[in-house]
């Protein structure tokens, strides 16, 4: 399964826990809406329901996350990310930071957080439950390929414009999980 997720705002190196759900919570409605259409969207019940066999679903404090890219599944992905700021190209970042701190927070950003990250940010999740999110752990990335080049349209100098092609594949054969990996 392919597909691509989009951000836009700031991407901070050494992001603290409501900078990481900032993004998180802008990722969110194109997970949700990847679990609406197909080839997911048949499949819902099978793994969004707890207490299910191949149930993706993670409580993190109380907190409900439905992570694509789960052990459960079996599955990993490669991403294939672009990321556009304002800086010409070859300039480390002045406004953000460089790069691979970057990443980490992008990184951190795609998966469930961990009960140190989800503390500060946890009333904003009543009303979105199950969270949609990418990956339930970032050792679920089993490669990545970054390009950078300057973003021609920035409103603000701190802001970035983050393309991510998502590849997921399977590492097992089950028979819920054909047709969902490449």
């Amino acid at each position: 399964m392919e597909f691509y997720l989009k951000y836009d705002g700031p991407l901070k190196s050494n992001a603290g826990p409501k900078d990481k759900h900032n993004i998180r919570e802008y990722l969110y409605p194109q997970m949700k809406k990847q679990w609406d259409i197909k080839p997911l969207n048949h499949l819902k019940e099978k793994f969004l329901t707890d207490g299910r066999e191949l149930s993706v679903l993670k409580k993190v404090d109380g907190v409900i996350f439905a992570p694509l890219v789960s052990s459960v599944l079996e599955f990993i992905c490669q991403l294939d990310i672009t990321i556009l700021w304002p800086e010409e190209p070859g300039v480390i970042s002045e406004h953000g930071g460089d790069i691979d701190n970057r990443l980490k927070t992008l990184f951190d950003a795609l998966q469930c957080p961990d009960i140190n990250q989800i503390k500060p940010v946890k009333e904003s999740f009543a009303d979105k439950q199950p969270f949609f999110c990418l990956l339930e752990n970032d050792k679920l990335i089993t490669s990545v390929n970054i390009h950078t080049h300057t973003l021609l349209c920035s409103k603000n100098e701190a802001d970035v414009s983050v393309l991510i092609h998502v590849m997921v594949k399977a590492t097992g054969l089950m028979m819920a999980t054909i047709g969902l990996s490449g």
